[in-house]
Formats: C-alpha cells, structure tokens, sequence
C-alpha cells in the first residue's frame, strides 16, 4: 500500500492537482483574511479599475492595489511595466550632484524584467497590467511545483521528504508570495529549472535559466555562482577535452548574462553600470556592506525580533535549521550537486542578509524562500520527529496567518496596527 502511494505521489496528474491545490490554498488565505480583517469581500476591490496613469506628471498609477494579492513592491513592478523608464533622465540630461533615481517617477531601485514580462503578458491577453502580472506568478508557482515533485528530486531525497519539505515551504511564514504580484514565484521557479537542468545535464538550459534569474531580482546573481561552482566541479571530475572547457566557460558567462545585459543597459542609458544598487541605497537609506552583520547595531536586532513581520525571527530560524539539518539533507545528492545546493544557499541569504542589515532584515522572511536547500534541511530534521514538527508547524502557520499575510494584504500602517494587533502590546499601557 504504501509503495503504492509513493508511486502515486510520482504521477504528473497527482503532482499537477497537488500544485492547484497548494495555489489555490493560497489564494483562499488570501479571500479569507482580506474579508475577516479588513472587511474586503471581494478578489477585485470594488469599483476599481484597471491600474493605469491618469496624467503623464503622474508618480504612481491609480489602483495599483485593487487586487488583494496586490500589495508591497507590486506597485513597482506595475509602473515599470506600464511606462518602463521613460521618465528616468538619462546621463547626457543630468546636472551636477544629480541622479536620475531623484524623480520619483524613475523606478531605477527595481530590477524591470517581471514588470515587462506581465506587460507583454497583458498586452497579449488583452488584460490589466496587474492580471498579466499575476498569471506570470501562478503559471511559475504551477511549474515550480512540479519541477519540486519531478524525480529528479525524489529520486534523490524520497518521495515522503520532498512532500515534507514542499508542505514546510508552502506554510512557511511568506509561503503564500506564490500568489501574489511579486518577483518571488518567478524567480523560484528558475531557480528551480536551474538545479533541474544541471541535474540532468542540460547544461545550456540550465545556464539559460540561471541566466534569466539574475535578470529578475539581485538574489538571481547567486543562482549564476551555484551553478558555475557546479559546473566547475563536474568539469573537473569529468577532464574532458580542451574544446568543452572552453564551451562550458562560455555556459558559465550564460548563467550571468541577465544581470550583465542589465548592467551594460544602465551604463549605456544612465553612465552607472551599478545604478539599481546605488538608486535602492539612496531610496531606502542604506549602503549594502557586511560591516553591520559582523558589528550589528543591537537596536535593529532587537527592531528585526520585535516590529512586524518579525524578520529576525525567521532569519534565526532559517539559519539554525539549515545550520542542523544540511548534513542529512543533502548527503544523497552527488557533488556538483551538493556544491549547487550549498552556493545556492549562503549565496542567496548572504546577499539578503547584506542588503538588509541597516534597515533591520526587513523583507528576509521573504528572501529566505530563494534559499530552497533550507527546506529540505527542515524536512531531513522532522520526518521523524512528529512533536517538533507539529510545533513548527503551529508557529509558522500562525505567523503565516497572523503576521505576514496580515502584514501583507493590510493598505496602511495604520490599519495594520488596528486589524492585525501589532502594536497593541506596546501600546497597551
């Protein structure tokens, strides 16, 4: 019988209704929530329209949030999509001491490629810009899943330890960005075709694909490193001939390739290969360095534990149970592989936690979905630990459902304050 399950588990049709589920659980956490806490009974909030700029002086386009999934960084992504960068300066039209990021129409701190896909998307479909958008993350959370379930991975890690880690994955704190207007599903899901790819030995496909992820978000770059680490390592063990060195050199360039289209763009238009990272330090007031991971300012440890969502937290906990688990999580899979998985993780948390650390981790919670060798550490610790995972469960689901979803679909500080009770522990007196 259970062989029977397993085998079951394996089976494109069930792997394909496990998917829409999960999706649609999400969605429902969504439905439910927005109706409980902030009295929204619809999908689409109503007598909105279609997000769109009134007036060319415009800084932000109306009803950018009028789906619930719609939220945080999405109004970006909906203004780049809509009208690109054709209100940034470019270097030959700025003065002394001037930046194109100073007009607040310039959306230079985002990277642009999700917002032009769901524009294209859109422009196809006849949709909004916020419904192509949004199908470019259901369409890319479907196909991760199924990539998560494909045998590549059981084959490896068993079937019942790849459910586990997908079931830890999906009630994880932020596991619910899957269904929302945000680069995560996207990303994730090369992020997973990369590691398909490579495990196959498509090894093109797999420099394409981590290529295409360093194009949609900076936590891309280190999906690039993974697999050129990878790649490096299986070149050696295999000595091939002069010619496939060189072939694979030129794979290694492939799996960067977003970013450096990215880069030799705004050098071109703007004088500043580095722009996105000096435009995102300027609007967020923060200069990425690893001075304050190695010298944290304690009061924004103790602001990343206490101030909503927690992002300390999740941090600790995303670095404790890898710390723990890794070993048993990935000593099934072969060395290149092994190398992929480990780059990909401290890669992608290191960027994060680089990125993040002076304005206290805010957003990492988020992050940590990219670092997905995390999961399977957790699932590797507590297959066989029953009583600890019903407990990490409990906690992660309801800080899913009370702290960052409500986080999340909350319209203003506000009324988060109100409806979710964020504060109200510190204001009590």
């Amino acid at each position: 019988m259970l062989e029977r399950l397993r085998w079951l588990a394996t089976t494109l049709p069930f792997r394909a209704i496990v998917a829409c589920l999960i999706l649609k659980g999400h969605l429902l956490a969504f439905e439910k929530l927005a109706r409980e806490r902030f009295d929204v009974e619809t999908f689409e909030v109503e007598h909105a329209s279609e997000p769109r700029f009134l007036r060319d002086t415009d800084y932000v386009p109306v009803d950018w949030a009028r789906l619930i999934v719609s939220r945080w960084d999405a109004q970006h992504y909906i203004e780049l999509g809509l009208r690109g960068y054709e209100k940034c300066k470019s270097k030959t039209e700025l003065g002394p001491d001037e930046y194109p990021d100073d007009e607040k129409r310039c959306q230079l701190n985002f990277f642009p490629t999700y917002g032009f896909i769901g524009a294209w998307v859109a422009a196809r479909l006849g949709w909004g810009i916020d419904y192509g958008l949004f199908a470019v993350s259901l369409v890319s959370s479907f196909i991760l899943i199924m990539l998560w379930t494909s045998r590549v991975i059981t084959s490896v890690v068993g079937v019942g330890t790849t459910y586990l880690a997908l079931l830890l994955f999906n009630t994880f704190t932020t596991g619910f960005v899957l269904v929302t207007v945000q680069t995560e599903p996207i990303f994730l899901m090369l992020t997973m075709a990369t590691y398909y790819c490579f495990a196959r030995r498509w090894l093109l496909a797999a420099a394409l694909a981590a290529g295409a992820s360093t194009a949609i978000r900076i936590t891309g770059v280190p999906i690039g490193m993974a697999y050129s680490a990878a790649l490096l390592l299986l070149t050696l063990r295999e000595r091939p001939p002069r010619w496939v060195w060189g072939v694979r050199a030129l794979y290694g360039v492939l799996s960067v390739s977003g970013v450096v289209i990215l880069m030799a763009y705004f050098q071109h238009r703007f004088g500043d290969a580095l722009i996105y990272a000096h435009a995102h330090g300027r609007q967020y007031h923060h200069q990425a360095s690893i001075a304050p991971i190695l010298h944290p300012d304690t009061r924004l440890i103790m602001q990343s534990i206490w101030g909503e969502p927690n992002d300390g937290v999740w941090l600790a906990a995303g670095l404790l149970w890898f710390g723990l688990g890794h070993r048993k999580a990935l000593e099934r899979f072969d060395a290149p592989s092994q190398v992929f998985l480990y780059v990909l993780y401290v890669g992608v948390v290191g960027v994060a936690m680089v990125g993040s650390a002076d304005y206290a981790y805010g957003g990492i919670s988020r992050y940590l979905l990219g670092a997905i060798p995390l999961f399977f550490a957790m699932a590797a610790l507590l297959r066989n630990r029953p009583i600890v995972l019903g407990i990490w469960l409990y906690i992660s689901i309801a800080h899913y459902w009370g702290g960052s979803l409500c986080y999340y679909v909350g319209p203003s500080e506000g009324v988060r304050i109100e409806r979710c009770g964020y504060a109200r522990h510190f204001t009590s007196n």
